[in-house]
């Protein structure tokens, strides 16, 4: 899920309906479950796109993550 002009669309690009709602209901929960109500649209895409991560991406994410620094290198601070 994600917001393109505006619009909440889906993977495949289609606009939501009763079909594909679930999927964005759930990365809403798991939005307001890690952040609470400061929901914002950077945090809805990090959920989006942790939730299509495989197994062993995850586990690379997790790494970096837990580097110190490594982030703001990676930014260029």
């Amino acid at each position: 899920m994600r917001i393109i002009d505006g619009k909440w669309q889906d993977d495949l690009g289609d606009s939501i309906d009763n079909f594909n709602v679930t999927e964005l209901l759930e990365i809403g929960e798991k939005v307001k479950a890690v952040y609470g109500e400061k929901i914002t649209y950077d945090r809805i895409a990090l959920m989006s796109s942790i939730r299509r991560l495989t197994g062993k991406e995850e586990s690379e994410l997790a790494y970096v993550l837990e580097q110190n620094g490594v982030l703001s290198r990676l930014a260029g601070y």
